[in-house]
């Protein structure tokens, strides 16, 4: 029989040289004990390390979900984009949750685990980035549509105020008009009647002149008077 002589440490992995020529033993267990008595498990590192991430992901998927959630599209009257933006942003958080949730259950080792939730979790960043970004010009967008809705609100309120202030105004020099004619007829013991011209202070909103007749009595001449507005809108009567 062929005598191989004596093995050496380089022919046997798991012996190693020690001090003055002796050997020793390297196990598994040796090293596990090693690593425990300098602080460390390599297996137990990696499992914190991988829940880490994943503790990151679920917490930036959740503000993500939380503002989509809080900037929902109420309305028609909403900027276009704004439910696009949404959607968007919505399919990617769900496809983010995807991801994490086949990276879990493939049958892949601890480390290429932890490089996918690596990744996953750079991509769970970029998307609470975008969803701020989304989120700052929608509320800037949505304060810029108040503004317009506050100062075309403040525009109808000032139409309707100076409409009111026309029609009080028409029925105050209607009136003046009215009772200016209705002393003169009696004091000449004569008629009036509303006639022309129609004065127009606004839409919808104009006053009548009215004409007085005095008709001719004995040796006194028939006599006819208009009662109207000058161009500023201050009464006038006039001979005719």
């Amino acid at each position: 029989m062929e005598d191989r002589g004596p093995r050496t440490a380089s022919a046997q992995p798991w012996l190693a040289q020690g001090p003055a020529g002796g050997r020793f033993g390297v196990d598994a267990r040796s090293v596990r004990r090693e690593n425990w008595r300098l602080g460390g498990d390599p297996q137990t590192d990696l499992a914190s390390e991988i829940a880490g991430l994943k503790a990151s992901i679920d917490r930036a998927a959740a503000a993500v979900e939380d503002a989509l959630v809080a900037h929902q599209p109420a309305s028609a009257d909403d900027d276009q984009r704004s439910p696009l933006e949404h959607k968007e942003l919505c399919r990617q958080l769900a496809a983010l949750r995807e991801r994490v949730a086949l990276a879990e259950c493939r049958n892949a080792g601890p480390g290429e685990l932890r490089a996918e939730l690596a990744t996953l979790l750079f991509f769970a960043r970029t998307l609470r980035a975008d969803v701020d970004t989304w989120r700052s010009s929608l509320e800037a967008r949505t304060q810029e549509l108040e503004r317009h809705r506050t100062a075309a609100r403040k525009q109808r309120e000032g139409l309707v105020a100076e409409r009111e202030r026309l029609a009080r105004r028409r029925d105050a020099l209607q009136l003046t008009i009215l009772q200016t004619a209705a002393r003169m007829a009696e004091q000449y013991r004569g008629e009036w009647r509303r006639t022309v011209p129609v004065v127009t202070l606004g839409e919808g909103l104009t006053v009548c002149s009215v004409s007085v007749s005095c008709p001719r009595r004995g040796v006194r001449f028939a006599k006819q008077w208009l009662v109207t507005l000058t161009r500023s809108h201050d009464v006038l009567v006039r001979r005719e």
